[in-house]
């Protein structure tokens, strides 16, 4: 692009500013434009035409207002420089739609991408294009969660909304109609839970959306007596889940499981401590002992869990139980 013998990178920094008026709803004239830039208004003129044409922007000029708006929201600008190190985490990211194949999220993620790289159609990423021959992302399962159900919790968050919904408990099995205070969406290990309150107390609580039935209602709008911290909340957690009670796990782990305890840093609490046969001593505080009694049983004669006794009982039943099915 060439301007009156401007360099690019003069004129591409013009329109990013032009944008921004744009954006905030001032509608510049040409005039205006000129001045500040101190350019011709024939200068603005072919930059505005630029845009409309060159990166599809949705501009044009109102007599109401007496300048040029966008006709529709505009959340960034096409025009970028980016590194190196930038395009090819945009390739990889790219790839990371493998994640969500079967999901809410696959659609719009490849729609989304696809635009993003018909933006930076001037770039020239034919060097880096075989990233994808060499990065992959292996999905852990396909989540079913819906996008409207993601929607309408994200709304109900957002606007502090109490829902009402038909919930099975993981435990029980049984359906419950629910009335709950959304506080907040995660995602874990590609499972989507909400966060929320019952309206009798602040407590939160984990909510699979994979067990939410049926239609979710919007309520009113529900007042909040303290602000809910994630990051307090999940202060003990060792998975998705949250709650009231703490327990001082302890764990030994021998030779051959120790390198993988040492990879990973569950919460804040976790201390480890190498033993000279190789093995390692586990502790962690955790809030729930449903998610790491399953990540205890999965290391089978290679973790021996010395505390709390509540945990060592239900191993107890369960290694019985298992004996007992494989017997």
């Amino acid at each position: 692009m060439d301007n009156d013998g401007e360099s690019t990178y003069k004129v591409l920094s013009r329109i990013l500013r032009i944008h921004e008026y744009l954006n905030k709803q001032r509608a510049p004239n040409l005039s205006l434009l000129a001045d500040k830039f101190l350019v011709s208004t024939k200068t603005i003129q072919r930059d505005i035409s630029f845009m409309k044409k060159e990166m599809n922007l949705p501009i044009t000029y109102s007599r109401e207002y007496g300048g040029y708006i966008y006709t529709e929201e505009v959340i960034d600008m096409p025009a970028m420089k980016l590194s190196r190190q930038e395009l090819f985490a945009l390739l990889i990211a790219r790839s990371s739609i493998e994640q969500y194949q079967g999901s809410a999220y696959e659609n719009p993620l490849k729609s989304f991408y696809k635009k993003l790289l018909v933006h930076l159609a001037s770039l020239d990423l034919s060097h880096m294009e075989e990233v994808n021959n060499f990065v992959s992302y292996l999905p852990n399962g396909v989540n079913t969660a819906k996008y409207e159900t993601l929607d309408i919790l994200g709304q109900a968050c957002r606007d502090k909304r109490t829902i009402e919904l038909n919930y099975t408990a993981a435990s029980t099995g049984k359906k419950k109609k629910k009335t709950l205070h959304p506080r907040h969406l995660i995602n874990h290990g590609g499972n989507w839970y909400l966060i929320a309150t019952h309206p009798q107390s602040e407590d939160p609580a984990c909510f699979h959306l994979a067990r939410m039935e049926g239609e979710i209602k919007l309520g009113r709008e529900f007042k909040c007596a303290q602000k809910f911290d994630l990051n307090e909340a999940r202060k003990y957690s060792f998975g998705a889940f949250i709650g009231k009670e703490t327990y001082k796990v302890k764990v030994l782990f021998d030779a051959v499981a120790a390198p993988f305890i040492l990879e990973k840093e569950w919460n804040s609490s976790q201390t480890t401590k190498s033993r000279k046969d190789g093995g390692v001593d586990f502790s962690i505080t955790v809030c729930d002992l449903i998610e790491i009694k399953a990540w205890i049983l999965s290391w089978g004669r290679h973790a021996r869990v010395l505390g709390p006794k509540k945990l060592i009982s239900e191993l107890k039943v369960d290694i019985e139980f298992l004996k007992n099915i494989y017997n």
